[in-house]
């Protein structure tokens, strides 16, 4: 029915609101972030970052256990070399690998294989610790291949990452010429709270790693 009334045009705004909606429907990023002028040559130096060390401290809570370790973190380009040194219920475990896959020896010799480190740890140690995003998170970088957000501190660097199921949290950071690299880094799933705890970085590893897969 025409009442005879001259029909609204929909305004500005809405059609804005509405061009908005359907552009965010249809390029979602992967990852989003709230902007600084600090961040794009920030995340370009970080992803150069391709050899570097860490040593430090891991802490692994959960709602049944909790234990901390030594860490000693070696990445040369693909390839890593990790030493957990402490309780786990086996003295050492070292973890070793590359892009094709992941080995796993314990204190006692025993070496298991398999193409994610996240399932080969959690099978050894009882605990999912997700060392595939703490190749990035480790660095203080969202891992580009998993969507996420995040929110930056007042210099551009993260201090709140949620990826791929992890809320991780950067609690403080050091100097580490010619850039700042995380010292604390708090990530939790659920009932499971990682802590890793930096006393050293370095970018020139002195050991060369081999996978010994």
């Amino acid at each position: 029915m025409n009442s005879g009334l001259p029909r609204r045009r929909p305004g500005r705004h809405y059609l804005a609101g509405l061009i908005a909606l359907a552009l965010l429907a249809g390029c979602a990023t992967p990852v989003e972030t709230a902007t600084h002028p600090a961040w794009p040559a920030r995340q370009r130096a970080l992803a150069a970052l391709r050899d570097w060390s860490v040593n430090g401290r891991l802490a692994v809570t959960t709602a049944q256990q909790g234990w901390h370790v030594g860490l000693y973190w070696v990445q040369q380009g693909p390839v890593y070399n990790i030493d957990l040194i402490g309780p786990l219920g086996q003295g050492r475990v070292r973890i070793q690998g590359d892009a094709q896959g992941v080995a796993l020896r314990t204190a006692d010799g025993q070496i298991q294989r398999a193409t994610d480190a996240d399932e080969l740890l959690a099978r050894a140690v009882g605990v999912r610790i997700p060392l595939n995003g703490l190749l990035y998170w480790v660095r203080g970088l969202p891992d580009p291949g998993q969507p996420g957000t995040l929110a930056l501190d007042e210099q551009g660097r993260l201090s709140r990452l949620e990826q791929d199921g992890w809320r991780i949290d950067y609690l403080d950071y050091m100097p580490v010429a010619p850039l700042e690299l995380p010292r604390r880094i708090r990530a939790t799933q659920g009932e499971i709270k990682v802590q890793i705890i930096v006393n050293d970085w370095s970018l020139a590893p002195a050991t060369t790693v081999a996978s010994g897969r």
